[in-house]
C-alpha cells in the first residue's frame, strides 16, 4: 500500500518540473537580455567618451599648431611682425593658418586678441574648438588659452659684469624712477629722496662685495658658459635690500648684440654717423682738455655718433642735448676715459642717452673708466669691456660690461624707467593660462 501511494505522488508532480524549467529559462532570458542591453549601453558610453576625447585632442592640437605657426612667423625676417600678432590692447589679428590634414579644429573668430601689456610681456588669447562625431553623438571641446610673448629686459640690472661684479668698501647701489612725479622717487639729489630697492647687481661667474657695501636690490649669480654655478664672495658687512646671493640660470652676456653683425655693433653705424654735421673737424675722436666743453645734439628719431676714443681730462664736460631727440654714441675698438671731476650728460636723463662699445679689455686694462668725482648720466653697454668706477664717482642709469669694479664710495643710481624703455619683444611664446570650457 505504501509503495503505491509514493508512486502516485511522483506521477502527479511530472508537470510541475516543466513549469520550473520554463521559469528558470525565462529568468535566464531576462538576465541575458538585460546583460546585452547593459553591454550595448556601455559600448555606446565608451564610444561617446572616445569621441569626446578625440574632440579634446583636436582642440589641443589647434592650440599647439597655432602657437607653433605664430612663433615660426615671428622668427621669419621676411614677415611683418605686425601682421602676426596685434600690437595694442584689445586689437585682433585674423587667424590665417588653416587646419592641417587629419585634424578637425577651429580657431575663434576673428582670431588672436591682445589682452594686456606689462613689463613681463604682452599677453594674447584665443579659443580652439575641436570637433568629432560617431553614430550616437556630435562631440565638441573648447579650450580657452592665453599666452605671452616674452620680453628681453637687458637693463633690469643697475650693474652686470659677465665675468666679475665687484662692489668695494662703502660702494652703493640705489634706484630711482625718472618717470615718477614724486621728487622723493625721481631725483637722487633731492633732500627728500628715498631710494627704491631695484638696484640689482649681478654676474655669471663672480659676485664680490666688501665691507659696508650697500646693495639696494638683489645680488644675482648666474652660471658660466659651461653651466658651472657662479661664485659668491660676500663680506659679512654687506647689506642687501633684496636677496643676496641669489643663484639663477645663466644670464645672456650680450642680449643686445654688440659683436660683429649684431644690432648694436658699432661698426655698422660708421657710415651713418652724425659726426660731420654736428662736430665738424673733430673726426672720430673726442679729446677734451681740462675744463673744456663740447655738446652733442640729438635729432628726431635719434642721433648716432661714432668714435674710436673719448677722453675727458680733469673738469671737462661732454654735454648731451636731447631737446630734439635722443643721442647714441658708438665706440669702435677704443676707450672711454672720464678723468677727475669730469661730467658726461650733466643735465640729461639716462633714458635719452646711451654709449655702446665693442672694446675687448685685457685683465689689466679697463676700457671704460670713471675717475674720482666724475659724473655720468646714461647707459653704458660694453659687454666685452672692463668698467671701473673710481672713488666717489657717480653714475645715474645703468652699466653692463664684462667686469665691473665699483671702488670705495662709488655710487651707482639705477633708473627703474630703463626696464620699461628697453623691454624688447622676443620671438619666444609660452602658455600663460589654459582652460577647457566644455
Amino acid at each position: 500500500m505504501k509503495n503505491f501511494q509514493c508512486t502516485r505522488i511522483l506521477t502527479q508532480q511530472d508537470g510541475s518540473m516543466m513549469v520550473v524549467a520554463l521559469m528558470v529559462m525565462a529568468i535566464l532570458s531576462i538576465i541575458g537580455i538585460h546583460a546585452i542591453s547593459i553591454s550595448s549601453t556601455e559600448q555606446q558610453i565608451t564610444v561617446n567618451a572616445q569621441t569626446q576625447q578625440t574632440a579634446f585632442y583636436d582642440a589641443d592640437s589647434g592650440v599647439q599648431y597655432t602657437l607653433g605657426c605664430i612663433e615660426g612667423d615671428l622668427k621669419d625676417n621676411t614677415i611683418d611682425n605686425d601682421t602676426v600678432l596685434p600690437t595694442s590692447v584689445g586689437s585682433t589679428v585674423a587667424y590665417a593658418y588653416g587646419t592641417p590634414a587629419g585634424f578637425s579644429f577651429l580657431i575663434s573668430t576673428p582670431g588672436i586678441t591682445m589682452l594686456s601689456s606689462d613689463s613681463g610681456g604682452d599677453t594674447f588669447g584665443f579659443t580652439s574648438t575641436g570637433k568629432a562625431e560617431n553614430a550616437y553623438v556630435n562631440a565638441q571641446s573648447e579650450i580657452n588659452i592665453t599666452f605671452r610673448r616674452s620680453v628681453l629686459t637687458p637693463f633690469s640690472f643697475a650693474g652686470f659684469g659677465d665675468k666679475s661684479m665687484v662692489v668695494n668698501n662703502s660702494g652703493v647701489t640705489k634706484s630711482y624712477d625718472s618717470e615718477s612725479l614724486d621728487p622723493a622717487k625721481n631725483d637722487p639729489n633731492d633732500p627728500s629722496f628715498i631710494t627704491g630697492s631695484e638696484a640689482d647687481v649681478g654676474s655669471n661667474e663672480s659676485l664680490t662685495t666688501k665691507n659696508f657695501a650697500l646693495i639696494n636690490g638683489d645680488g644675482i649669480i648666474g652660471e658660466a658658459i659651461d653651466g658651472t654655478p657662479g661664485v659668491a664672495n660676500i663680506d659679512v658687512g654687506t647689506v642687501f635690500a633684496g636677496n643676496g646671493p641669489d643663484y639663477q640660470d645663466r644670464i645672456d652676456p650680450d642680449p643686445l648684440g654688440i659683436n660683429s653683425g649684431g644690432e648694436y655693433d658699432p661698426t655698422t653705424y660708421a657710415d651713418s654717423a652724425d659726426n660731420d654735421n654736428d662736430l665738424a673737424g673733430v673726426g672720430t675722436d673726442i679729446d677734451l682738455g681740462n675744463g673744456d666743453i663740447i655738446t652733442l645734439e640729438g635729432k628726431s628719431g635719434g642721433a648716432n655718433y661714432y668714435f674710436t676714443n673719448i677722453i675727458l681730462k680733469n673738469g671737462a664736460t661732454l654735454d648731451i642735448d636731447t631737446t630734439h631727440g635722443p643721442v647714441n654714441i658708438f665706440i669702435d675698438g677704443g676707450e672711454l676715459d672720464a678723468k677727475y671731476g669730469s661730467d658726461i650728460n650733466p643735465n640729461g636723463s639716462a633714458l635719452d642717452f646711451a654709449i655702446y662699445s665693442n672694446y675687448e679689455s685685457t685683465a689689466s686694462n679697463p676700457a671704460i673708466q670713471f675717475h674720482n668725482s666724475s659724473d655720468f648720466a646714461g647707459v653704458v653697454y660694453a659687454p666685452n669691456a672692463n668698467i671701473l668706477m673710481n672713488n666717489s664717482s657717480d653714475i645715474y642709469g645703468a652699466i653692463w660690461g664684462s667686469s665691473i669694479d665699483i671702488r670705495n664710495s662709488g655710487e651707482l643710481f639705477y633708473d627703474e624707467a630703463l626696464i620699461r624703455k628697453y623691454s624688447i619683444p622676443t620671438n619666444d611664446l609660452s602658455l600663460f593660462t589654459w582652460e577647457e570650457v566644455q
